[in-house]
């Protein structure tokens, strides 16, 4: 790493990060795409980030929780949308003209926000999780768009909508970030001021305090959006 760089500045280049910039390049975006982000948490804040880099005409972010969407709008300029105030598909839909997105990311994986009968589906089908984001991201992409999934996703699934990727002609791209792939490319625009990683860190705290620092952010207490660590 550069000697001119912060600790705070290459530390989210070990995961989090080149994981945003996976759910991106992954679309093979050729610039003025729409792109709407499931999950405004640390990775989906960088791949909003890793939208724009890769030339978005627009960045949409998704998220129940209110202060992660303060966060996307205030460090990455994004429009936003609240699940609980307003139906996601219709709204990006009036946003696209009626299209649809023309990237879908899926940065939540299998543990959103669950209803009593979401949980009891899933513990008669012996799934983990639900897999609800996902569901949403095929119905808000537009025909021949894409969906790349970044989050995790741990077992079967019953149900899951495969007439509907293939009716719109869905591109699926999903897995864990392929870091060395894109360790280089990263670190230079960061060196050359191109992205700022370290405006998501939302508390810095002693190492000694780590049990607190997962309690807040487990918890989604304290407008937690990030913890930084400090042995």
């Amino acid at each position: 790493m550069p000697d001119n760089l912060t600790d705070e500045q290459v530390l989210f280049l070990t995961d989090i990060f080149p994981t945003g910039w996976s759910a991106i390049d992954w679309a093979q975006m050729k610039g003025g795409e729409v792109v709407a982000i499931f999950g405004s948490g640390p990775v989906g804040l960088m791949a909003q980030k890793a939208a724009w880099l890769n030339g978005a005409s627009r960045v949409i972010a998704i998220d129940p929780l209110n202060y992660r969407l303060d966060k996307a709008r205030m460090v990455n300029k994004a429009d936003t949308l609240n699940p609980n105030e307003v139906d996601v598909v219709e709204a990006i839909r009036a946003m696209t003209n009626g299209r649809g997105a023309d990237v879908c990311v899926d940065a939540v994986g299998f543990e959103p926000e669950r209803s009593f009968f979401d949980k009891l589906k899933a513990t008669i089908n012996f799934e983990k999780g639900s897999m609800k984001v996902l569901e949403m991201a095929f119905k808000a992409v537009r025909r021949n768009g894409t969906v790349t999934i970044v989050g995790v996703y741990g077992s079967t699934y019953d149900n899951f909508p495969l007439h509907r990727i293939f009716d719109k002609g869905i591109t699926l791209k999903m897995g864990q970030a392929p870091v060395l792939n894109y360790i280089d490319h990263l670190i230079d625009l960061v060196t050359e001021e191109k992205v700022v990683l370290d405006d998501i860190i939302s508390h810095t705290m002693p190492l000694s305090e780590v049990t607190n620092a997962y309690k807040i952010f487990d918890e989604k207490e304290d407008d937690c959006v990030k913890v930084v660590l400090k042995p």
